[in-house]
C-alpha cells in the first residue's frame, strides 16, 4: 500500500481513505455522504458498468456505446497499472456502495511526455450538479500539486459543454487551442473542442 502525501486540505494519509469537502448544499440532505477514494483492481467492475452507462449517453465523449470493447479483465488492467505508475492516478467517488463517479489522470509513457497527465471525468447522470465531479476535481488537483513528477494537467472537452468547461475554468484550467469541426455527428453536423490544461 503507497501513502499520497497531499498539500492544501489533505493531510497524509493512506491511499485509500482520502478526505472529501463536505457536500453542497445541491446535494440531498438524506443518505450515505459521497466519498472520494483512490481506486482499487476491486473497483472494476463497478468502473466498467458506470462508463458503459455514460457512454450510453452518446453526447458528451467521443466512443459511441457500440464502439466500446471494454472487458473486466481490460478494466482490471487498466485500474492496476494507474496504481503501478507514479505519474497516473484514478479517484472513484462513491455514495455508500454506488458508484456515482470515476476520475483519471494519466501520464504519458514516454519519457518526453511523462510530466503531462491527461484527464476524463465521468458521472453518473443522477448525481451530476450535487458537487460529485467537484470532489473528484479537488483530489486529482491536489494529488498533482504534491507530485513532482507531473507539472501539467490537459484535458479535452466538447465546446458546446458548457457545463464542464465552466467547472474547468474554476480549477484555473485555461484553453490552449480549439479543434474546429474535429468531429462528425450521426447526422453529418460537426462539432468542435477545445483543448484545456493546468500547469502544477
Amino acid at each position: 500500500m503507497r501513502t499520497l502525501v497531499l498539500r492544501g486540505r489533505w493531510p497524509a494519509l493512506s491511499f485509500r481513505a482520502l478526505p472529501v469537502e463536505q457536500p453542497t448544499q445541491r446535494m440531498p440532505l438524506r443518505g450515505p455522504r459521497v466519498q472520494v477514494m483512490a481506486a482499487c483492481v476491486g473497483d472494476a467492475s463497478d468502473c466498467l458498468a458506470l462508463f458503459r452507462q455514460v457512454l450510453r449517453e452518446g453526447q458528451w465523449f467521443i466512443t459511441e456505446p457500440d464502439e466500446f470493447a471494454g472487458t473486466l479483465a481490460w478494466q482490471r488492467r487498466v485500474l492496476q497499472d494507474f496504481i503501478d505508475r507514479d505519474n497516473c492516478m484514478c479517484f472513484v467517488a462513491r455514495r455508500g456502495r454506488n458508484l456515482v463517479g470515476v476520475l483519471t489522470v494519466q501520464g504519458g509513457h514516454l519519457r518526453r511526455m511523462a510530466h503531462v497527465a491527461k484527464l476524463e471525468i465521468f458521472v453518473d447522470d443522477a448525481a451530476r450538479g450535487g458537487g460529485v465531479g467537484r470532489m473528484l476535481m479537488h483530489a486529482a488537483v491536489d494529488w498533482a500539486v504534491s507530485h513532482a513528477d507531473v507539472s501539467k494537467i490537459g484535458l479535452a472537452v466538447f465546446e458546446d459543454n458548457t457545463r464542464a468547461i465552466a467547472m474547468y475554468t474554476s480549477f484555473g484550467f485555461v484553453v490552449e487551442g480549439r479543434r474546429a469541426g474535429e468531429y462528425r455527428e450521426a447526422d453529418g453536423s460537426l462539432r468542435s473542442d477545445l483543448l484545456m490544461c493546468l500547469g502544477v
